[in-house]
């Protein structure tokens, strides 16, 4: 009957660092352990579905925490972080941050079990996926393997992809509004990937 109090102890305590509302997770826990010793499943797993997301909210926050409040003289939106915590299984986070300047804008998501990374996985993997699509190329974001993608829509404006794949996450940044592709990269690579890595894994 203990199993459910220690699964998530030894899920609390992997996380470096992370703020964790506490109480509302405690709350969630006893809920949980409760209707497990009553054999109520539906509800004990329900009650241990909240305190997940509990943590993963609070991991995503620490993620935020790191991210660039400011990217080559694009404000971050204040109002435009984003964290969710998902239910699915014992994983499930989704964070965005987005930043503007005039006619350029930017923006970070990290995303779990993307439904994307076995396809980016296979296009790294495999360099003969590539040699047909002149604006894909590989690149590497602080020594992680990342697809790059150039897009120009119908009045012009070139937009750029970099997706990265790391630990069962998916990592994108875009950016529109900039034409050069140095530039672009040079941004992903302000992006704290080790210090994500770090908390995601």
């Amino acid at each position: 009957m203990k199993k459910i109090q220690i699964l998530i102890t030894v899920t609390v305590l992997a996380i470096p660092g992370a703020f964790i509302n506490a109480q509302e997770v405690t709350a969630s826990l006893d809920e949980a352990l409760s209707s497990y010793q009553s054999d109520n499943l539906e509800d004990a797993r329900f009650a241990l579905q909240g305190a997940l997301t509990g943590i993963n909210q609070a991991i995503g926050r620490e993620i935020l925490a790191l991210l660039p409040d400011e990217m080559n003289g694009m404000s971050k939106i204040e109002a435009g972080d984003d964290v969710t915590g998902v239910n699915t299984g014992f994983t499930g986070l989704f964070i965005s941050r987005s930043y503007t300047a005039e006619d350029r804008n930017a923006s970070i998501e990290i995303v779990s079990d993307s439904p994307l990374l076995a396809g980016i996985n296979t296009i790294l993997a495999m360099p003969g996926f590539m040699t047909s699509d002149e604006n894909q190329k590989r690149i590497k974001i602080e020594g992680y393997k990342a697809l790059l993608t150039r897009n120009t829509d119908s009045e012009g404006i070139v937009s750029y992809d970099i997706q990265m794949p790391f630990s069962g996450s998916l990592l994108t940044f875009q950016c529109s509004g900039i034409d050069d592709e140095n530039e672009v990269i040079g941004m992903a690579n302000r992006i704290p990937v080790d210090g994500i890595v770090a908390i995601v894994r």
